[in-house]
């Protein structure tokens, strides 16, 4: 289950950092969510195939917690709920689902 809600949050963030360069024409959020989400998509493969399971859940945990990170900084200057509220939300819970579920 763990590896499936790596995968949602994955294409959520692309998602998001396309939407962050379609509305602000912003380069970076495109980078940004474009790469983050394509570590999740590896961290989901990984997660899924037998041998590289572990490091995929490291990976995942690993972007969920630098993604949260740099959303909940960005809040404590001027909360939004878009983008910032739900990738905070959408780590968060990813976060608690890599840590208990299995």
């Amino acid at each position: 289950m763990a590896a499936w809600v790596v995968l949602v949050y994955g294409i959520m963030v692309a998602a998001g950092g396309v939407m962050g360069y379609a509305k602000a024409k912003s380069t970076a959020s495109l980078i940004a969510g474009g790469v983050s989400g394509a570590l999740l998509l590896a961290a989901f493969v990984m997660m899924r195939s037998g041998h590289s399971a572990q490091a995929g859940w490291w990976l995942a945990l690993i972007v969920a917690l630098l993604l949260l990170g740099r959303f909940a900084g960005a809040a404590r200057k001027g909360f939004k709920l878009m983008p910032g509220g739900m990738v905070i939300l959408a780590s968060i819970i990813t976060i608690v689902v890599l840590l208990t579920v299995k």
